[in-house]
């Protein structure tokens, strides 16, 4: 179903076409009526419609004058021009704006539901030549011939002789007619969570659909050429009208943009060259193009980025470096554990980042510095969780697209790195503890067994060691010794004959004395009395 906008400033004439016509038999979906070219220009890029269908004499904005801003914005949508003027010069400018069809008044119900038709045929045959991909898949093997492209890419890279250039530009580039020139650059940005599983296959289609798209938009209006590079771009040499504005490759990248997303359902990003005043200075425009597109790392995806945009005011000393307390903030943000803590703490460095002007390689050596000291603290916790950075992971950083897809990798790696190292540490302190029953179960007998002693055993503090312990057995290391060393002198005197002051050395206490007043405090009799009672003595 193709989406159609009404724009009429009569309103019986514009409610009796909304009634009359039979729009979901015909393809349509009415998505949008109004009543002057103002109010349907300010919906476009909300509605998006396939087609509109406009009067001609309308307040504040004629229908003509919306024509025009829909061919230069938005080129591949249908406009059908409906009015009562047969004046020829209306037709004739119709024309020139490229109007798919010009309609007069009072509308025959049934010819317009056949316009309609017609109209969709005409939707349907483009929508299948540009989304039908086994055709895609056949002119990726038929398309331009490869010496044209590497003709184009050498050229940008400037390593090329004059002879060499003035005969390719003579064979290849015929188009670029000037009076100036630029170079614009674009690359699909990597797809959201519904397409991140794309298969290899999958991207270069769509890679090929991009240039296929871009090909015919800038080829068909013949002010440019266009080629692909080896690290899977596309860039276009264009004439532009002037040297000191980048307007018109800026509007024709829009194009290109608008395209992308709605044949392939991807964003792109695109980088724009300053303006040249001949061909032969078009590689510095295409290298400037490249700068700008890697502004995309800073800026973020699924913009026109101008490098006289990005780069204004940076030689004046704008452009500041982020807080170097930065990774100690993080590393701080780690030490509490808490996720939502260490995510505040990216969040706030790299908005400075963003902020800050810097160019894409001198953000990476601030996001490198970052990950080092990142890497450093994983290390000194001794616990070297399995998702903790390794010696690759720069590599990774280079290769993604936007500072927020760094951002959100990293917080991401560093819950992971959290959630590890508290497992570990669970473990760790389990193992420990039970090592701590484990020894004090051997020593118990040793009067001079001591809190201290426990501790220098495990290497821990005996703060520390005191929380864990209490944790684990549900009491504090002297109750646990002493109740250990009663349940054993209880042991003993049931089953032997031994004298009370050799349990009481038996079981730790030098003191026979301080072993019936703690004995009886904990059993509510002497020792004497307990061994009686399980002998069954009276």
């Amino acid at each position: 179903m193709y989406r159609i906008i009404l724009i009429d400033d009569e309103d019986e004439v514009r409610e009796g076409i909304k009634a009359k016509t039979p729009w979901n038999e015909c393809g349509f979906e009415l998505v949008g009526d109004f009543e002057n070219g103002r109010d349907a220009w300010e919906a476009m890029d909300g509605l998006k419609p396939d087609a509109v269908i406009t009067d001609i004499c309308m307040p504040f904005m004629d229908g003509l004058e919306l024509t025009g801003h829909i061919y230069e914005r938005y080129r591949d949508v249908k406009v059908a021009i409906v009015t009562g003027f047969e004046d020829f010069d209306y037709a004739q400018r119709a024309i020139k704006l490229k109007v798919n069809d010009y309609l007069l008044k009072p509308l025959n119900s049934q010819e317009f539901t056949e316009y309609l038709l017609r109209m969709r045929r005409e939707l349907d045959e483009e929508h299948a030549r540009k989304q039908d991909l086994s055709r895609l898949r056949s002119q990726l093997h038929q398309s331009l011939p490869l010496l044209k492209e590497r003709f184009l890419e050498k050229f940008a890279s400037g390593a090329m002789t004059g002879e060499e250039r003035e005969a390719g530009i003579g064979t290849y580039a015929y188009s670029l007619t000037g009076p100036a020139y630029a170079a614009i650059v674009g690359e699909l940005d990597e797809p959201g969570e519904g397409g991140s599983g794309l298969s290899d296959s999958d991207r270069e289609l769509h890679r090929f659909g991009f240039y296929n798209i871009m090909q015919e938009i800038v080829e068909s209006e013949g002010n440019g050429v266009v080629f692909r590079t080896r690290d899977h771009k596309v860039a276009a040499f264009l004439s532009v009208p002037e040297t000191r504005s980048t307007l018109a490759a800026e509007k024709l990248s829009g194009h290109v943009r608008h395209s992308v997303e709605k044949y392939l359902k991807r964003t792109l990003s695109i980088g724009i060259g300053r303006p040249a005043t001949s061909i032969q200075e078009l590689p510095g425009s295409f290298r400037e193009a490249l700068s700008a597109l890697d502004y995309r790392f800073m800026l973020g995806a699924n913009r026109t980025l101008s490098i006289q945009d990005v780069e204004f005011g940076r030689g004046s000393g704008q452009a500041a470096a982020p807080d170097n307390e930065w990774e100690k903030k993080l590393i701080s943000a780690m030490r509490t554990g808490n996720g939502d803590i260490v995510s505040q703490a990216l969040e706030a460095g790299f908005a400075e980042l963003k902020s800050s002007g810097l160019p894409a390689n001198e953000a990476y050596g601030h996001l490198n510095k970052l990950i080092a000291a990142l890497m450093n603290w994983v290390a000194e916790t001794g616990l070297e969780p399995e998702s903790a950075p390794g010696n690759g992971v720069f590599s990774l950083v280079r290769e993604m697209k936007t500072l927020d897809e760094v951002r959100a990798w990293l917080d991401g790696a560093c819950r992971s790195i959290l959630e590890e190292l508290s497992a570990k540490r669970s473990n760790v302190t389990h193992s420990q503890m039970i090592e701590a029953e484990r020894y004090i179960n051997e020593h118990y007998m040793n009067e001079e067994l001591s809190l201290n002693d426990v501790c220098g055993h495990l290497y821990m503090s005996t703060s520390y060691f005191s929380s864990l312990f209490k944790q684990h057995t549900g009491t504090t290391f002297v109750d646990y010794l002493t109740k250990l060393r009663i349940a054993q002198a209880k042991q003993l005197l049931a089953i032997t004959s031994h004298k009370t002051y050799e349990i009481a050395q038996k079981v730790g206490y030098g003191d026979p004395h301080y072993f019936s007043v703690i004995f009886k405090r904990h059993t509510g009799k002497t020792p004497k009395e307990y061994r009686a009672a399980q002998k069954g003595i009276s």
